[in-house]
């Protein structure tokens, strides 16, 4: 008898167990876990009524968000959502969902709507933003007549646009809200000031967009069209410092099927490190050249420079500075020690530099600016503001190397220069000239491509070259450096198309000064219409193409 009331009993609990178990899953909206960063996951709890759902964080999620938000600035709400069987009933609008925050259980912000039926019974998520400065939200309503359930809930930083790179497509919004479509072609960043900082500067810093593509695509912001193409990684990042208008519509207005996200994410804030009781910049900001040809001086963080490393080419610095005397303060010293005849390896004082130019653009390799800077560390000779600057960025991005000793090796990379005094179809010249000498110094295999077209090119047209940077004065090159030599026949032939090459090289060969010093060289590229420079140009044209997507004139994925 005590046996079959046991059993009885175990049979009433399992029926318990079950009916719970049942109960729990034909529930709507089953209990889900809200996670925080550096927090354990804890349960939100839910109220229902007419068709809306709310949740509700408590006292401890709230303070743990504003920890959050203490340490990572921007935060945003993400939610993976499910509607299985969603009902055809006909009736427009009949799977339509709202969601919104909720503000201490009283004022609420209706942000993003949409239709379970674009989702064929799919997951997905919804990101939204929190506006910066504005009180934490006390939770979130669902306003729908669909049953779902909510898969996931997640604090995360900041982020706005789409995203259907992965399995679940994700739809991110600014704190004013949006519709949800499942073709997207274009994003509304115009709210994304509600969340970002609107200016950069020396103290604030505005966002940076990400593009995910698989071909070239082409993006308007505000009116302004951008062409992008293929990159290695497939992504691509944009600076919002970048665009004339950034807080606007983004559309994609050509190859739209290429592009599988649009996302714009907060800045390193780290870019904001400036050394000690100054405003210049330390940390560089990681570009594709083509954005930097018409980056708006108003958007640097500093007055003087601004400085960049080029994205696809790590430790590659690339400055654009104000103006030339500025430039010239910074790099002409060190273009008469690694470069000008007559002045190599000399230390040449103020007064010796008084009335003369280095370049208008400039690129130097890590070791010939370490032999630089620790000969004048040596020798106990006075750099200038700008000189001493530039060491300690130097420094601080690795080209250079301070040993223990106190002795400065190079380190790894390159540093190219422009200016803004340059009009700019010189500057777009002159960025793809340094550019190719910045690949040059940090590429064995390119070097080596280089030297094999150099050396087999026709040699009377290698002549006329040669020839021409011994008798311009402005560029007054160390003809018996050949690695100078096999790097300035490159970048002169890479710095424009090879459909530009012969034209631009028998302009080269009428000027005067071509013609009175040396008259022989230049009549021979004349009389064989530079064909010489038009094929090398040809074979690295195709090297570099084959190798990177870039092109003679062209060291850029947009423009």
């Amino acid at each position: 008898m005590i046996y079959i009331n046991f059993m009885i009993k175990i049979k009433k609990s399992l029926y318990l167990i079950f009916s719970i178990l049942f109960f729990f899953s034909c529930t709507k909206n089953s209990a889900f876990m809200l996670k925080i960063p550096d927090c354990p996951p804890s349960s939100v709890s839910s109220k229902k009524s007419s068709g809306r759902t709310e949740f509700l964080f408590s006292q401890g999620q709230k303070k743990n968000i504003h920890k959050y938000i203490e340490n990572s600035r921007e935060v945003a709400l993400k939610i993976t959502l499910l509607c299985k069987n969603v009902k055809n009933t006909g009736i427009p609008g009949s799977s339509k969902f709202e969601i919104g925050f909720l503000f201490n259980g009283e004022k609420e912000t209706s942000l993003v709507s949409g239709f379970f039926a674009d989702f064929a019974s799919a997951p997905f998520s919804v990101i939204f933003c929190f506006e910066k400065g504005a009180p934490v939200p006390g939770g979130f309503f669902i306003q729908t007549t669909e049953s779902f359930s909510v898969q996931s809930a997640e604090i995360i930083p900041a982020v706005i646009g789409f995203d259907f790179s992965e399995s679940v497509p994700v739809f991110a919004f600014a704190p004013n809200g949006g519709i949800i479509s499942p073709k997207v072609s274009r994003a509304d960043f115009s709210g994304a000031s509600l969340v970002f900082d609107s200016v950069t500067s020396y103290n604030s810093l505005m966002p940076q967009m990400e593009i995910t593509y698989s071909g070239k695509t082409k993006i308007s912001v505000s009116g302004e069209q951008f062409t992008v193409r293929p990159s290695e990684s497939g992504s691509i990042k944009i600076p919002f410092s970048a665009f004339k208008t950034p807080f606007s519509q983004v559309s994609v207005i050509e190859n739209e099927n290429a592009v599988s996200s649009i996302l714009v994410r907060a800045s390193d804030r780290t870019l904001l490190s400036f050394f000690k009781n100054t405003r210049f910049a330390a940390k560089p900001i990681k570009a594709d050249p083509g954005l930097i040809l018409k980056w708006q001086r108003t958007n640097w963080r500093g007055n003087d420079y601004e400085l960049f490393e080029w994205d696809r080419f790590p430790g590659i610095l690339i400055f654009d500075i104000a103006d030339y005397k500025i430039q010239d303060d910074f790099f002409r010293r060190m273009a008469y020690f690694v470069e000008k005849a007559g002045y190599k390896g000399q230390l040449l004082s103020d007064k010796e530099l008084d009335g003369k130019h280095g370049y208008n653009a400039h690129d130097y390799k890590c070791e010939d600016m370490a032999r630089f800077f620790e000969k004048a560390r040596a020798e106990n000779f006075k750099l200038n503001e700008k000189e001493e600057l530039l060491k300690q960025i130097l420094l601080h991005n690795g080209q250079l190397v301070l040993s223990e000793a106190g002795t400065i090796t190079a380190g790894k990379g390159a540093v190219i220069s422009i200016s803004q005094e340059s009009p700019e179809y010189l500057r777009r010249q002159l960025l793809a000239h340094e550019g190719w000498h910045g690949i040059y110094f940090t590429d064995d295999d390119f070097r080596n491509i280089v030297a094999s077209i150099y050396y087999t090119i026709d040699p009377n047209t290698r002549k006329y070259l040669i020839r021409y940077f011994q008798v311009t004065p402005s560029l007054n090159y160390d003809t018996t450096d050949e690695y100078l030599l096999k790097n300035e026949f490159m970048a002169y032939l890479l710095q424009q198309s090879v459909s530009s090459t012969s034209e631009y090289f028998l302009k080269m060969a009428r000027r005067e000064h071509s013609q009175q010093l040396a008259k022989e060289e230049a009549d021979y590229v004349i009389s064989t219409d530079a064909n010489g420079f038009t094929s090398a140009a040809a074979m690295l044209d195709e090297y570099v193409n084959s190798r990177w997507g870039l092109n003679g004139g062209r060291i850029w994925l947009v423009n």
